[in-house]
């Protein structure tokens, strides 16, 4: 049985807890806590839960909210579910949050949808959010046959299409399953949210559990959480019988069967639905390959006012546990009551290894960070290129903007550059330059969302000094300034930390590109502003890599044929053509070492000129 620790007076000031209840909830409605499931009351605060640490990151998990849709008096639990997680983006690190379905209580009803969309709005551009349809969310409760037509019109892809992190859906065009990748700690993640009983099987693309298949085939190398609707009972089994009156969905034991336990990469599976007990329970399983799956159920939509508006809060914390490394924390939080529920199944943990569990080829590799000021690095440089103030130079700003309009209705550009000097070499903490780059995450701290921007790779020299004038105009992707082919597209960024792919760039440099940074070409109207070096959190460099000692080439032989970029034995036109597209940084793999024909450590037109009256001759 769960118990519950209220508020003491005035605000909660333990470390990483905000407690902002409304005035409206009143010291009445907090005396009805004793019904809380036989709650007990406790006189303080709840403890710090063991193993936290303070790097920890969030996954917020939102329990079916159809009880307080049904009613207009009641959505303010919902509103003050999302408001403090908005509120607290950054004070908890929350990186993800999962609505785990029943956002209504009757499908058909649309004053309902509006209530739940208006609440669910407030997380809208501030962190990435999932929804996926509950069996109350078809306009027949309990029949997959009948209309999602409020579902796809309030919470389809048409909602989160503009969105980098929203991966896409399937296999239906109403959205009722997707997928969305988060990055968070070291690690990138992708999310999975399935329907209610995800029909069909794993083989047939064209059903949802074939469809999450096929996702999870995409990226094989991403840990997973999967969110579903109904999977795991509050009495410790898994639903075994279908509750669908149209005979379509599968049964928690089915989607066990068939698609969590076959796949390694899912570690986490959060639902709804059951609240036939307490409406909580955790267990955990092992899959085929011998790993455990953590299982977790949460649905409190019995207990007063349809449940009081208590949400999961996911805690990571690296370095928190104790029989393992790391540690994954569970509490139990309602910011309408201002406290916490602790209990077996309200307050819970599980150790393990983040690096073993969530990127097994770290343990085979080096990791190795920059960031100004840190472990005495000092060699990040970046700029601001201001088209409407085209001679000042920002060197010493400890922000930056990206945008198309800057400042508001000038149509007038500002563009940024970063750079990370001496990141390749042999000197302590630097990446050896023998390497084999595995990964390059470059993370920066976003003070204001927006559109975000194009990261290309520069290739021409620049100064922290420069400006709009002394760069020509500004930078031009056009395979001389900056590869015609970005790293990365951010799309609309929230606020917090971004995090974006750069290993193309940084795979050139460790091969012995010339390292000019990136050119941050904006995307929109809507400006996107993150901190410098000189700002409170500078931009953070993180690569992985594997040292290849011996420097030999890949097939054993001792040098490669000057000219064949491309290994296939000889020197024509097509090793040209590669070296053409690698310079104006399309995504192609070529050897370095031969297409580096003159010997100066980079690939350029030189090389390309006479590589090229090299194959016309032969």
């Amino acid at each position: 049985m769960s118990h519950f620790d209220p508020p003491v007076d005035g605000p909660d000031v333990r470390p990483g807890v905000v407690s902002n209840a409304s005035d409206r909830f009143s010291i009445s409605r907090r005396t009805l806590l004793g019904a809380l499931g036989g709650g007990v009351l406790a006189a303080l605060q709840p403890t710090p839960a063991a193993g936290q640490t303070d790097d920890y990151w969030t996954v917020v998990a939102i329990p079916d909210t159809q009880k307080y849709a049904e009613k207009e008096r009641l959505i303010s639990y919902a509103i003050d579910q999302t408001d403090w997680i908005a509120d607290n983006v950054d004070s908890e690190s929350i990186r993800f949050v999962t609505h785990e379905g029943d956002l209504v209580e009757n499908g058909s009803k649309e004053d309902e949808w509006d209530r739940i969309d208006g609440t669910m709005s407030t997380l809208d551009g501030v962190v990435p959010y999932s929804t996926l349809p509950g069996n109350h969310d078809w306009a027949d409760t309990n029949d997959k046959s009948s209309s999602v037509e409020n579902y796809a019109a309030y919470f389809g892809p048409e909602r989160f299409d503009d969105y980098s992190w929203y991966g896409g859906s399937g296999p239906r065009a109403e959205g009722l399953n997707s997928y969305q990748l988060f990055s968070a700690g070291d690690y990138d993640f992708l999310h999975l949210a399935l329907e209610w009983e995800p029909s069909g099987t794993v083989d047939d693309d064209a059903t949802p559990l074939g469809w999450a298949q096929s996702v999870l085939e995409d990226y094989p190398d991403r840990p997973t959480i999967l969110t579903t609707h109904s999977y795991l009972r509050d009495d410790g089994s898994r639903a075994s019988n279908s509750q669908d009156d149209s005979d379509e969905g599968n049964p928690g034991e089915v989607v066990w069967q068939d698609l969590i336990e076959p796949n390694p990469q899912i570690f986490l599976v959060l639902n709804g639905h059951w609240h036939e007990e307490d409406g909580e329970y955790h267990q955990v399983s092992e899959n085929a390959a011998g790993e455990p799956v953590y299982e977790v159920v949460a649905d409190y939509q019995d207990r007063s006012d349809g449940g009081n508006g208590w949400l999961r809060l996911v805690q990571f914390h690296p370095g928190g546990g104790d029989e393992a490394p790391d540690r994954i924390q569970f509490r139990t939080y309602s910011p309408s009551l201002g406290g916490y529920e602790n209990g077996g199944d309200s307050e819970f943990a599980f150790d393990l290894d983040f690096d073993a569990r969530f990127d097994p080829a770290a343990s085979e590799g080096t990791r190795t960070s920059f960031q100004q000021g840190v472990d005495g690095y000092d060699g990040t440089v970046d700029t601001n290129l201001r088209e409407a103030d085209p001679e000042s130079s920002d060197r010493t700003a400890s922000t930056v903007t990206v945008d198309t309009n800057d400042p508001q209705n000038s149509e007038n550009r500002a563009q940024a550059l970063l750079r990370f000097d001496d990141i390749v070499g042999d000197a302590d903490g630097q990446i050896s330059s023998q390497a084999t780059v595995q990964s390059a995450t470059l993370t920066v701290e976003t003070i204001d969302e927006g559109d975000g921007a194009a990261v290309h790779r520069m290739l021409s020299e620049w100064r922290a000094d420069d400006t709009w004038t002394s760069m020509d105009g500004g930078i031009q992707a056009d395979g001389s300034e900056a590869a015609t082919t970005p790293d990365a597209k951010t799309g609309s960024v929230a606020s917090g930390s971004t995090r974006i792919d750069v290993t193309d760039s940084v795979k050139r440099w460790a091969d012995g590109a010339a390292n000019y940074g990136w050119a941050f070409l904006p995307l929109g109207d809507d400006g996107w502003d993150f901190e410098t070096a000189e700002g409170e959190t500078p931009p953070t460099l993180t690569v992985r890599y594997v040292d290849d000692a011996d420097g030999s080439p890949a097939d054993g032989s001792d040098e490669s044929l000057a000219g064949d970029a491309d290994g296939d034995g000889d020197v024509d036109g097509d090793d040209v053509e590669q070296m053409q597209r690698y310079v104006n940084g399309d995504d192609v793999t070529i050897d370095r070492d031969a297409a580096d024909v003159d010997d100066d450590g980079d690939v350029d037109i030189g090389d390309i000129v006479t590589v090229a009256d090299s194959a016309g001759g032969s």
